[in-house]
């Protein structure tokens, strides 16, 4: 039963993945590319499960590799897509005066969306059909194993100590999804469990929170680097460029908080 769940949840994954290849080698449509961002995440989620509990036997280390560059490629373009939507909010008042980071940044996406396009179109579909056969007949995992293994990851979420760099937010960040995804994965083997959903509510939160502040870090990223740009240039900045960074700090600064004041009261609960 342990496996089956691992493997129907990974060949769903496959196949979501397999299906929007070709769409995404055409089009790269916003909602295609966070479809397919996210099924990769859960897929790789769903590996690193099955390498903790098959030692050798699964050789997914090639695997996660692929999957890493596909994901990486459609995250870039989605990030983009993501700063963009981000961008036109905070100049809806003025767009006149932001339009050159309004056209880098439509430019950056461009780059973005024709590398996903090509690593899509190159990415290999029989990678696909072979992870969805991957042999099932793997070392016995017991109920108790993989509670174990949830409860000491959703144990070891908390808050990094003292001023740590971004990094550390979104290393925790990732580990969170991660969780949130295995957890996913492990609903239908824990059916009348009371903690699953308090857990997973809990880990999909946090990474929801700190996926917001990561968004707004990366656009006011990207608005320092376009001013550099523009002075190098020497191009004129645009008037109130002062009062956005301020604001868009003090927004960054807001979900980190928000982050940290949900991170603060996970529920103590066992499986």
């Amino acid at each position: 039963m342990m496996w089956e769940t691992l493997y129907k949840y990974l060949d769903t994954q496959c196949a979501t993945i397999a299906d929007l290849l070709p769409a995404i080698s055409k089009k790269a449509a916003p909602d295609h590319v966070h479809k397919l961002r996210t099924s990769i995440k859960r897929a790789r989620a769903c590996l690193t499960l099955i390498k903790q509990f098959s030692d050798k036997q699964l050789k997914g280390k090639r695997y996660a590799k692929l999957l890493k560059i596909l994901q990486q490629a459609a995250g870039a373009l989605r990030d983009l897509q993501l700063q963009q939507e981000s961008l036109g909010q905070y100049t809806k008042k003025s767009p006149q005066q932001y339009r050159f980071f309004k056209a880098l940044l439509k430019d950056h996406a461009r780059q973005a969306k024709e590398q996903a396009q090509a690593t899509t179109q190159a990415f290999p579909p029989t990678f696909i059909k072979k992870l969805r056969k991957q042999p099932a007949q793997l070392p016995h995992l017991s109920h108790k194993q993989l509670s174990k293994h949830l409860q000491e990851q959703y144990a070891a979420i908390a808050i990094p100590a003292g001023h740590v760099a971004a990094e550390k937010w979104h290393d925790l960040r990732k580990e969170i999804k991660r969780l949130y995804y295995q957890l996913e994965i492990s609903q239908p083997l824990f059916e009348g469990s009371a903690a699953l959903p308090v857990m997973l509510q809990f880990t999909n939160e946090a990474g929801s929170r700190l996926g917001s502040w990561h968004d707004l870090l990366a656009l006011q990223q990207f608005i320092r680097n376009s001013m550099q740009l523009m002075r190098s240039e020497q191009i004129a900045l645009p008037r109130g460029i002062d009062g956005l960074l301020k604001q868009l700090a003090a927004d960054t600064q807001q979900q980190l908080q928000r982050s940290r004041e949900w991170i603060r009261r996970k529920p103590e609960v066992e499986l």
